[in-house]
């Protein structure tokens, strides 16, 4: 398993309805996914057997998840699809087809800045603080060849890499999704109000319960003990990619997990992007690809997308600035 990792950005919930008056959530909270996954349910009317029982259904969707996308798992589909696609054609399963054509989507929509086709890069960099490791660049430069959506082909329910060297890497969006699953499962189950969060990116649901008390805020990725500011959120994911996640220094300059597709290396002009979507398959991704694109030509997709906001964090200067969507610049409150 990998080391657990904490993502910046929290969301509070201003839960005082009337005056002495406080909603206390049912929360339970697991190690999963290499990270913290708490499920909060906000329901009056059950009893904490009954909202057990529900979030228990709703974890063990999210384990499901994470037993077919763990590539460090040699028994899940992701790594039996990297040992013999390259072969031959591997029969998709429901979750493997979604998470690959909703990769395929936010690839396409990025130019290509979001590729789950990196994995053979990724697997040549190490961004352990004991024993990181930077590859040569003729070695990224020969598999870099292997990057790329039209190195594979779907048919009939099957993928087939075109070439040998293709590995897939799910990372950057798997965890959204499981949020996603998870939050079906609390709405099948008749929950109308609730937050699944694993380690920062999230998705809530809102009822009349908590109708503008939600706040998301961020903090600022240089000082841990400070924020940036927040904004309110009903319904909706959040997610946040940031260099200081996954990161090592050497030689003064900081090397981080968030690679360029183009490029096999750590992408520059980003610290942080926190982006806002309908779902959190969405933001999860979106968050990487904007990351990846850097703080103009990333926020020119975000505003030309409908239904997407964010907050890019970048230096300049040798000091932190920002950036903040059309959408919402309204909503963002800076803290000074």
């Amino acid at each position: 398993m990998k080391p657990v990792c904490i993502v910046i950005i929290s969301i509070l919930f201003l839960t005082h309805c009337a005056p002495n008056q406080d909603i206390q959530p049912f929360e339970q909270t697991r190690v999963m996914m290499d990270t913290f996954v708490q499920i909060s349910i906000y329901d009056q009317n059950r009893t904490s057997e009954e909202l057990k029982s529900i979030s228990e259904s709703a974890f063990k969707q999210i384990e499901t998840i994470e037993s077919i996308t763990n590539d460090y798992d040699d028994s899940s589909a992701i790594s039996l699809i990297n040992r013999q696609a390259g072969e031959r054609a591997v029969a998709l399963d429901r979750v493997m087809l979604d998470l690959i054509q909703a990769s395929d989507k936010i690839n396409q929509i990025s130019g290509g800045a979001f590729d789950i086709t990196l994995g053979s890069v990724k697997q040549l960099w190490s961004f352990a603080h004991e024993n990181p490791r930077i590859p040569g660049d003729a070695l990224l430069q020969q598999q870099l060849e292997n990057v790329g959506h039209h190195h594979f082909i779907i048919e009939d329910g099957a993928i087939q890499f075109i070439l040998p060297g293709v590995r897939l890497d799910l990372g950057a969006i798997a965890k959204g999704y499981a949020i996603d699953t998870a939050i079906e499962v609390l709405k099948e189950n008749g929950i109308s109000n609730a937050m699944v969060n694993a380690g920062g990116d999230l998705r809530t649901i809102c009822s009349d319960l908590t109708k503008g008390k939600r706040r998301v805020w961020i903090k600022n990725p240089r000082r841990p003990e400070a924020f940036l500011g927040f904004f309110r959120m009903d319904e909706g994911s959040v997610a946040t990619s940031g260099d200081y996640e996954r990161f090592f220094i050497y030689e003064s300059e900081r090397y981080h997990h968030i690679l360029d597709p183009k490029t096999g290396k750590p992408a520059r002009g980003c610290v942080s992007v926190t982006l806002q979507a309908a779902t959190a398959t969405e933001a999860d991704a979106l968050a990487t690809a904007v990351f990846v694109l850097g703080p103009d030509r990333g926020m020119e997709l975000v505003n030309s997308l409908p239904g997407v906001e964010a907050i890019i964090v970048f230096e300049r200067d040798g000091k932190l600035d920002w950036s903040v969507s059309t959408g919402l610049k309204k909503k963002f409150k800076k803290i000074n």
